[in-house]
């Protein structure tokens, strides 16, 4: 709700005009944020499914609103208040086509559909399709359709866009929801009659025949409220599940949502509406889908006795909760699509279900949110302006990283964007009044695609400065950068680079970020050499899109170059936000070894005390037990909900204390105290939170035995987990939400007044190596720094296998271990000077032979293992047949890789291998290209399969198929993909990066997105050179003659050269091209 929003499309059209108020407070996380995207880590894991991209694909544009939508095959049929349709890309005003109120589109294109052209003299507010698919109603306030009267509802065919003739039932009152089974239509709104038949707001005709039906159930209002039903859907042979403002059905409560039976009118059970209070004018359940037996819905409410905001699923047979999405901000229609919910909405506050809070001063809108089919945690009390008591504790969804940016609309003047969501299995669509999507014009109507259709272009963001900071530590240098964003994955890869850009990383890791919450990254560089140095920081998402800052140079002293860490490699690797060595000489500082907030460190504390970790010359701290006896940040942080504190301590004392806790206080005792790890009078560990009551685990045993203990507490939506020694103690399951507030980390002691086991609140031992994480390490995590502080590290076991194509050899070192985890990195050398890192590797060599290939894998604690293999490779074979060949049947995130045969891809410009396809990307006026260095040679024909993903924009999409390139001297065919769906096929020289045109002519019939078309080029001769060209679409045989031949004898270029592909997108395009290629083979021409 806002009070800058109307409360729902239909209600405001029915004139039960509501201006609504979003409010909330600050709010925590409950289930863990969703680690999913469009390429999730885990996508097998139901609370993490794939989504569609966040790419906006262009689509027809309207001049006012949509409010309803309906897909039927690779149709999408679209009603709303407009009066004209426009192109992708066209402005406000300019190409525009008369559409009155309803339009149809192509879900594949974008494009109009131009045969479907009704004429309707008022708007529409619902469209349904029959279930076989024949037929589509619309309801709304029209009264006529073609010149032919139509009261409220009509029904068009699929098959020719005609009316039918014989469905012509005259409704009084608007017509808001519509279901059709194959014999009978069910529609209802603001209903008061059928011809002169009365009707309280629902109703049933003949599909056949349109006559009215007696099915008549009674929606009612109790004094103040409204009955008005604003959607339905059928779930089975004999339900209709429908929802509006009423709080019953045929005088038995059913709030806001209710069962009815198809057949007799009379009342289902359907559990939901016993906790959804939804009802009356500021109110309701406003929209409704049903997919694999369960229904959804969403609602909105306006200060009235409603309890949600967000969306619903319950089973479809007797209304059981499957879960609630409780996010503050009205929602207005829901899609369900694989295993993710997708709703149109103006959610600002999601933080019941472990999302983003409440963003103040500045109020935060998402018009376009997805969450889980499967219930990943439960419903919490943290934002507190509504009244959510009875959700509390059921089952939540989790809130998924796909935050397209939606541009609220004029037309209606309530501050919405989107008010309709609807697709199929390819893809997702949205209608509404957005104007603009993702910075491009594209107004009221947007679709996104599931991965293997999308061009994946949106990456990594950021509004701060993307910048690393430098800072001298004793022993390191000390790097850190804001973590950034991406609309659809939360999960980036971080690349520090010292000196030159081509360096093996410094460090590297993918991490987890959401919009709401960037937190500052960092990792240490202890391999520098004295003397000036510059680093670079680069953060890339799956698809290869990568951001990068700009060098920072820093002057390393003699004495900053560090002694090799096992235990603190480990801790960096698995993620650490802050690592505190407490192992400086003296002074009051101690140093964040992976993040920016250095503790500063009491008088009572003690530096230079001999450390926990085994072979490790890393001192520890000695904490005398007194309140001047520890250590703190010094920067103010939000809490965290997923989190684990980690630290080594050794103490006699039997007095108990605190070890590393949250409070809101630098010093002394903290009014606010909270994620504690602490120890009693009789010596055992405990770890707990506060959300109310304490939620504590404690050790059965004592550890103040004067040894060293490792000790790990962890918070997530499972409970509260506490380890020592590499051990689970124990878990307080639960989702729990901990006190939220603003403070800082504290070592040694502060306030532990209420807790109980108790103890003394300042700690008398020693403490070492604090670590604070914003995940939940596992028990492998745990145990492996346990095992790598008492210098019980194994040592890894290298293996690898090969595969060789030509002069290519691949390696995979997938069967490489490690006995305490995860490998930390693999270096290979390839016998011949060339070297690699990663997993998998590749490497073409320049002459046929039999080398060695060695493997080094290096694990958390530094231990290496190396193994070799032989490799035979042989000259690609020459004369007839392929001398390149790539059908692109592997995942490369940055660059093509090396192809099945012709050698390794040289690329420019954002280029990867996804889904089968090898991809170039490119933003107007950019130029990308991929060439094949190792073919070289003159009369060659060249082929491939060319897709765009999506129409051109602007001046077109430029693609050209390359032969004989040396240098900036090719011939070339070279296709313009224009935004009108035509194709210019055109042949080309270029010499010193100055292109010639030689011929053209306009491919008949054009392309469609998504469509291949198959290019084959061949140039041949010398002095003159022939080249020519055929293209033809996927699914059509190729043509027996060349569509264009030209000669061309220019000195330059006749001698062998290379063979690649170049796009480039126009400088007046409004997005991003992508080009998709396969099935590329180069052979001798002829």
């Amino acid at each position: 709700m806002s009070a800058r929003t109307a409360a729902s499309p239909r209600a405001l059209l029915a004139g039960l005009l509501a201006t609504l108020l979003l409010a909330g407070v600050l709010g925590g996380v409950v289930p863990a944020t969703a680690r999913a995207d469009w390429a999730p880590l885990n996508p097998a894991a139901p609370a993490t499914p794939a989504t569609v991209t966040a790419d906006a694909l262009p689509t027809v544009q309207i001049n006012g609103v949509v409010w309803a939508q309906a897909v039927v095959g690779n149709t999408v049929y679209v009603g709303g208040d407009f009066t004209q349709a426009r192109p992708a890309g066209a402005p406000p005003g300019t190409s525009e086509t008369p559409r009155s109120y309803l339009l149809a589109y192509d879900i594949r294109t974008g494009e109009l559909i131009s045969s479907f052209a009704p004429s309707l003299d008022g708007q529409v507010l619902a469209i349904t399709a029959s279930p076989d698919g024949s037929r589509i109603y619309v309801g709304g306030d029209f009264g006529r359709v073609n010149g032919q009267v139509r009261a409220r509802i009509a029904a068009f065919s699929t098959t020719t866009g005609q009316l039918v003739s014989e469905f012509r039932p005259a409704v009084s009152g608007q017509v808001m929801a519509i279901a059709a089974s194959n014999s009978t239509v069910y529609f209802g709104g603001s209903v008061t009659a059928v011809g002169s038949v009365a009707r309280t707001r629902l109703a049933a005709v003949s599909a056949a025949t349109g006559a009215l039906l007696s099915w008549a159930p009674q929606p009612g209002p109790n004094t103040g409220t409204s009955n008005h039903v604003m959607a339905m859907v059928l779930t089975g042979t004999d339900q209709l599940v429908v929802a509006g403002r009423f709080n019953t059905l045929n005088g038995q409560a059913a709030t806001g949502v209710g069962a009815l039976s198809t057949s007799t009118g009379a009342t289902r059970p359907f559990a939901v509406n016993q906790l959804v209070t939804n009802n009356g004018p500021n109110g309701a359940i406003n929209s409704l889908t049903v997919a694999n037996g369960v229904v959804y819905g969403t609602g909105y409410d306006y200060f009235g006795t409603g309890n949600l905001e967000g969306t619903f699923a319950a089973r479809a047979d007797g209304g059981t909760p499957v879960w609630f999405a409780d996010c503050r901000g009205d929602h207005y229609s829901v899609h369900v699509s694989g295993g993710a919910v997708y709703t149109a909405s103006h959610a600002h506050d999601c933080a019941n279900i472990g999302g983003f809070p409440e963003q103040t001063p500045d109020r935060v809108h998402m018009f376009g949110n997805a969450v889980s089919v499967a219930a990943a945690g439960t419903v919490q009390r943290i934002s507190e302006l509504r009244n959510n008591t009875r959700l509390v504790g059921q089952p939540a969804p989790s809130l998924l990283p796909w935050d397209p940016a939606f541009q609220a609309g004029t037309f209606t003047g309530q501050f919405q964007a989107g008010w309709s969501v609807s697709g199929n299995g390819d893809y997702v669509v949205y209608g509404g009044e957005f104007p603009v999507v993702n910075g491009v014009g594209q107004q009221g109507l947007v679709r996104f695609a599931v991965p293997a259709l999308a061009p994946k272009t949106v990456g990594p963001a950021t509004s701060r400065p993307f910048t690393l900071t430098p800072t001298m530590v004793p022993g390191a240098v000390r790097l850190n950068w804001p973590s950034v964003t991406d609309r659809d994955n939360e999960n980036l890869t971080y690349r520090v680079h010292r000196d030159t850009d081509t360096s093996a990383p410094v460090c590297e890791a993918t991490r987890p970020t959401r919009w709401w919450d960037l937190p500052t990254f960092g990792c240490v560089d202890t391999g520098a050499a004295a003397g000036s140095h510059r680093w670079l920081v680069t953060v890339s998402d799956p698809a290869g899109n990568r951001l990068t800052s700009s060098w920072v140079t820093a002057t390393v002293p003699a004495a900053s170059s560090g002694a090799n860490r096992p235990y603190a490699r480990s801790v960096a690797a698995d993620g650490a936000l802050d690592h505190w060595y407490l192992g400086e000489a003296s002074g009051n500082i101690a140093y964040d070894y992976a993040g920016p907030r250095d503790l500063t460190v009491g008088g009572g504390v003690t530096r230079q005390a001999a450390g926990a970790i085994q072979g490790d010359a890393n001192t520890a701290s000695a904490f005398n037990g007194t309140s001047t006896g520890s250590a703190s940040t010094g920067t103010a942080v939000p809490s965290p909900q997923v989190f684990s504190v980690e630290a080594w301590f050794q103490t006699t004392s039997t007095a108990g204390g605190k070890i590393i806790g949250f409070g809101d206080r630098t010093s002394g005792l903290s009014g606010l105290y909270d994620r504690q790890v602490y120890m009693d009078t009789a010596g055992r560990v405990t770890f707990g939170i506060w959300n109310g009551a304490t939620q504590l685990v404690t050790s059965p045993g004592a550890y103040n035995d004067g040894r060293w203990h490792h000790v790990v507490g962890t918070m997530s939506p499972a409970g509260v987990s506490l380890y020592v020694d590499g051990a689970l103690i124990g878990t307080k399951a639960g989702s729990f939400r901990a006190q939220q507030f603003t403070g800082y980390w504290r070592i040694g002691g502060d306030n532990m007044n209420g807790w109980t086991p108790g103890g003394a609140a300042w700690f008398n031992g020693r403490i070492d190596e604090v670590a604070v994480y914003p995940t939940a390490l596992s028990l492998q995590q745990v145990s492996t720094h346990t095992a790598l502080g008492r210098g019980q590290n194994q040592a890894p076991t290298a293996s690898f296998t090969t595969q060789v194509a030509d002069l290519t050899a691949r390696v995979d070192a997938a069967g490489s271990t490690d006995p305490e985890g995860v490998l930390r990195s693999y270096a290979w050398d390839f016998g011949n000077g060339a070297t690699a890192t990663g997993v998998t590797a590749s490497h073409t060599y320049a002459t046929p032979g039999t080398y060695t290939v060695r493997l080094t894998v290096t694990d958390g604690g530094g231990l290496t293992a190396t193994t070799t293999r032989t490799v035979t490779v042989t000259a690609a074979p020459t004369g007839p047949g392929s001398v390149a060949a790539d059908s692109f049947g592997r995942e490369v995130a940055s660059g093509w890789g090396t192809a099945e045969r012709g050698g390794a891809w040289a690329t420019t410009g954002t280029t990867s291998v996804t889904g089968g396809a090898g991809r170039l990307s490119g933003a107007p006026g950019q130029s990308t290209s991929a060439v094949l260095p190792a073919v070289n040679r003159t009369d060659v024909a060249v082929q491939a399969a060319v897709t765009l993903p999506q129409l051109a924009t602007g001046g077109g999409t430029y693609v050209s198929l390359v032969t004989q390139k040396v240098g900036l001297n090719d011939y070339r065919v070279k296709l313009r993909y224009r935004s009108d769906g035509q194709v210019e096929v055109m042949l080309a020289r270029t010499v010193a990066d100055t292109e010639t045109i030689l011929g053209g002519y306009q491919l008949p019939g054009g392309y469609a997105a998504g469509t291949p078309l198959t290019v084959r080029f061949e140039t041949s001769g010398g002095a003159p050179t022939t080249l020519k060209v055929k293209v033809w679409r996927a699914g059509t045989a190729e043509p027996a003659a060349w569509g264009l031949t030209r000669t061309d004898d220019t000195a330059a270029l006749q001698r062998p050269g290379a063979v690649g592909l170049e796009t480039y997108v126009s400088g007046s395009a409004t997005a991003t091209s992508v080009v998709r290629v396969d099935d590329l083979r180069a052979e001798p021409a002829g």
